[in-house]
């Protein structure tokens, strides 16, 4: 495999690279290093790339290096389907054209017309646009786009799902036809594929998959319900599973206020995300949900966009993605740095064939749902290490089990200095014992000393050194004692919180 190139070997003009250079870029990421290059060849390229790839470098530093300061028309247009797109790509472009005489000008509903109108008779290089307010705009003789020779259609499967791609074909025949277009989309569905063959020539095709998109640290399931017993079902699992924090994912705009409205009712601390909102509404959700202090959100796949937050422990489908291409994407979500994370989804009998279709188009497993005490006990036991001696993991160890390990291999040092050096015992004749529970959990000492003298029936003069950590705990305990609190309290509740009881390992 090559090596990755450097922005200077792309063919970018020095003041992009100067820009480049202070925003502190380093080195291309994959959609970059491929697709500028064709850019600035003056291909067409079709992009399949999820949001965080850095995409936005990727059309926009080929289409400033394109323009012509010297003309006052609109030379480029960007089309989004969100209003929040819209915004971060302008603010994007701006950083990237820091060093040339371009000017970048955004238009989106929600904001008044007028104000815009203005904007754009002052000149505008490049109109970064929601589909529905250029439409507006065109309508209205307030843009004209003759001589917009570079087109970008960024997210268009979000332009097919909120309707837009008639607008979208509309805008297209308004341009040059013999512009240069690019068109990035998370997913190539179906229209947008014919959207592609009908506007655009001979396009160069990128797919980039990012890494985190796995799904091999999380547990997958579904729920088989009718229809109108969905929301009772949907928080019966919620109080099975107790996440951490969860994002329930609905296809509409209506039905995750509708969701929202239900589950509020019912006493659960849930809030929505979704376009009807106010930009001011959005932001709010976005920071409590981001510090940890809203467990359950209740999101579109439009509004979720580019959403990342390292604590997700489920995500839930309320409603059927799509496709298996928008299913991965979504419970991509959860199961982040190393951790183990839970994706549930709902079907209806008429659903319950995309079961399959999904884990043969993905490659995974995707079993019937059960609550986590039945799932414990139908589950294969983890192989109980001798303390004396370590073994290897058993070929047949589960992905949560596996996941787990990398989890802990993930923490910070200051962490892992808790885990014994080999897999026995000290010096003591101690055994040290991992809880995967922890301060965030709100346990503490106090709680790990009840359960092992309540629960697991030991002696308190027995109990060792206890340590509690954010996210998980250690005990330290005689060799006889280690193997009881193993056997009496891993899948047992400690303050609510289901527990993991296991051997520390290295």
């Amino acid at each position: 495999m090559s090596e990755t190139k450097r922005f200077d070997q792309l063919g970018l003009a020095p003041p992009l690279l100067t820009a480049l250079d202070e925003l502190g870029y380093t080195e291309p990421t994959a959609i970059q290093e491929r697709a500028i290059p064709e850019l600035l060849a003056g291909h067409d390229v079709i992009g399949q790339a999820q949001t965080g790839t850095g995409k936005t470098a990727a059309f926009g530093l080929p289409l400033l290096q394109y323009l012509d300061p010297g003309s006052q028309e609109t030379q480029a247009i960007v089309l989004t389907p969100t209003r929040e797109l819209c915004i971060q790509v302008t603010q994007a472009l701006r950083a990237y054209a820091e060093h040339v005489d371009i000017e970048v000008v955004a238009v989106f509903g929600g904001a008044p017309i007028a104000t815009q109108q203005s904007r754009l008779r002052k000149g505008a290089h490049v109109v970064v646009a929601t589909v529905g307010r250029m439409m507006d705009l065109l309508n209205r003789r307030s843009l004209v786009l003759t001589s917009a020779r570079y087109v970008i259609l960024d997210e268009a499967d979000e332009m097919l799902d909120l309707g837009f791609i008639e607008d979208v074909e509309k805008i297209l025949r308004m341009c040059p036809s013999g512009r240069q277009t690019a068109l990035f989309s998370a997913t190539i569905p179906a229209p947008v594929a014919r959207l592609a063959e009908r506007y655009m020539y001979d396009p160069v095709t990128i797919r980039v998959t990012p890494k985190q998109l796995t799904v091999d640290a999380i547990e997958q399931a579904y729920v088989e319900v009718e229809p109108r017993n969905k929301t009772e079902r949907l928080i019966e699992v919620l109080r099975a599973e107790e996440p951490e924090q969860a994002i329930i994912f609905c296809r509409t705009k209506i039905g995750a206020a509708r969701l929202d409205d239900q589950l509020r009712d019912r006493g659960l601390r849930v809030k929505a995300l979704h376009g009807d909102m106010s930009q001011g509404q959005r932001d709010g959700v976005m920071i409590q949900f981001k510090e940890h202090k809203l467990p359950l959100l209740v999101a579109t796949d439009v509004a979720a966009r580019g959403l990342d937050i390292e604590h997700v422990t489920h995500v839930i489908n309320y409603d059927l993605p799509r496709n298996t291409e928008m299913y991965v994407h979504r419970i991509g979500r959860t199961g982040r740095v190393g951790r183990t994370g839970r994706a549930i989804t709902f079907v209806t009998a008429k659903q319950r064939d995309e079961i399959p279709r999904i884990e043969h188009e993905a490659k995974i497993a995707i079993g019937e749902w059960e609550p986590p005490e039945e799932r414990i006990e139908h589950a294969p036991r983890p192989r109980r290490r001798e303390h004396r001696a370590r073994k290897p993991e058993p070929k047949g160890a589960r992905p949560g089990e596996q996941a787990r390990d990398r989890a802990r291999e993930a923490e910070p040092a200051a962490e892992r200095e808790a885990e014994p050096a080999g897999g026995g015992g000290d010096a003591n004749g101690l055994v040290k014992v991992f809880i995967n529970r922890g301060s965030r959990s709100g346990i503490g000492e106090d709680e790990l000393r009840w359960a092992l003298t309540e629960g697991a029936v030991i002696p308190a003069r027995q109990i060792g050194p206890i340590r509690v950590l954010e996210r998980f705990s250690f005990v330290e305990l005689p060799g006889e004692q280690a193997a009881l609190a193993l056997e009496r309290l891993d899948g047992t509740k400690i303050e609510g919180k289901q527990v993991r009881v296991e051997y520390a390992r290295d």
